[in-house]
């Protein structure tokens, strides 16, 4: 499978849009980007290749196992790729944060509502009933990663990474959630290297868990780089280990950004809800959360350079692979030893979703009325994991739910 550079010419691509046009265009598909990455993939096939043929679909297609194969919300690096592919690097940058931009300023005017609202107990009541939807979609998500992955060393490496994750959160063990992913793929390829290819005992499974315990590798701090080099160390991190979905970057960050101070669990839980009703990729939580950390720190400037702060770190790594490195990334994740890295750490998201799932659902079920609570979760988790209802869709109804309470008591 070959990467074609933009400069190669294609049967299908005739001409290139005028800087207006293909700003305009990657805009719009940003305002209308609900729904989740494959709804955001489906608007830029049907826009760039069915609309316009700016490249063909064999060019998508192949842009599509890079981008899945690469770390970072897929349908941005989707918007990267295919800017880059018809107007060069630049165009990349520009498709990207064009793509990006109306998610962002959303992400910010609701950031405000949020904080000046937690003093309203009427706010406060409304998202009460979101927090347990947001529990159950998380769930719900795991499920759905785990009933991917069926082979006995892909369940026990969830298993035991997300009893690093709980001790990390219940015993104060200093194993955070990317120090485990990555012991997932080393375990995989020392096991695979060892015991031979599709022959793997499964004992070498075992040490994700010690060499973390061992390793007393903890979250990041924020001192003495000042909070926005916190804030950018953090979130560039983050990014270079979100494999399988936005909402993995749940059990990298919820920890940290308790343990620095920036967010409580239950504000983080808003953020996350805020990051699903917003356009664009839910990764955009990072938006929320560097905007709050920055308020505390003197008001609304920082607040505003922290949110910047926070999103050009999580983002940087895609625009990076995309644009400096999608040639020699094509082919090295055809490499064996790279294919079996990246097997046993996705083999590890299931695992770290679920650990991470766990506090905060206990954290859901602490406010509010406990039937409204459980009865919502449990419709939440039914209706997602038979795909009888989108996210989206699911958060709407609990507000509106929320809302109504507070119109009636």
């Amino acid at each position: 499978m070959q990467i074609r550079s933009p400069t190669e010419s294609s049967t299908r691509e005739t001409f290139v849009a005028p800087w207006s046009t293909f700003a305009t265009l990657f805009l719009r598909i940003g305002v209308l980007g609900f729904g989740g990455p494959q709804a955001h993939i489906a608007l830029l096939r049907s826009e760039i290749v069915d609309e316009r043929q700016w490249v063909s679909s064999e060019q998508f297609d192949e842009g599509i196992g890079l981008c899945e194969a690469l770390p970072g919300p897929a349908s941005s690096q989707m918007a990267i790729y295919l800017g880059w592919l018809h107007r060069g690097w630049l165009g990349g940058i520009v498709s990207g944060v064009c793509f990006l931009l109306p998610g962002l300023l959303i992400v910010l005017v609701l950031s405000e509502l949020w904080r000046n609202g937690q003093s309203m107990l009427g706010f406060t009541t409304a998202l009460q009933t979101i927090q347990p939807v947001i529990a159950a979609i998380i769930w719900a998500f795991a499920w759905k990663l785990v009933r991917q992955r069926s082979a006995r060393w892909q369940l026990i490496t969830a298993a035991l990474v997300m009893l690093g994750m709980l001790l990390n959160t219940f015993a104060g063990l200093p194993v955070p959630a990317g120090m485990l992913l990555l012991l997932a793929g080393l375990s995989r390829l020392i096991c695979s290297t060892t015991a031979g290819v599709g022959r793997s005992t499964g004992v070498g499974l075992l040490l994700p868990l010690p060499i973390a315990t061992l390793s007393g590798a903890g979250g990041i701090g924020a001192t003495g780089a000042g909070l926005m080099a916190s804030l950018f160390s953090v979130f560039f991190k983050t990014g270079l280990l979100v494999f399988g979905g936005g909402l993995v970057i749940i059990p990298l960050l919820e920890r940290q950004v308790v343990e620095l101070g920036w967010l409580s669990s239950s504000a983080f839980l808003d953020g996350v809800a805020i990051g699903q009703i917003s356009p664009g990729p839910v990764v955009l939580t990072s938006s929320f959360v560097g905007y709050q950390a920055g308020w505390q720190a003197g008001g609304v400037g920082n607040a505003f350079l922290g949110a910047f702060v926070a999103t050009a770190g999580i983002f940087l790594p895609s625009f990076l692979f995309i644009l400096v490195g999608t040639a020699m990334l094509q082919k090295l994740k055809q490499q064996a030893k790279v294919k079996l890295f990246l097997e046993g750490l996705l083999a590890g998201i299931p695992g770290a979703v679920a650990g991470a799932a766990v506090p905060l659902s206990l954290k859901a079920f602490s406010g509010g009325t406990p039937l409204i609570q459980l009865t919502l979760f449990s419709l939440a988790t039914w209706f997602s994991i038979k795909q009888r209802m989108k996210p989206l869709a699911l958060i709407g109804i609990a507000l509106l739910i929320g809302l109504l309470m507070v119109l009636v008591g």
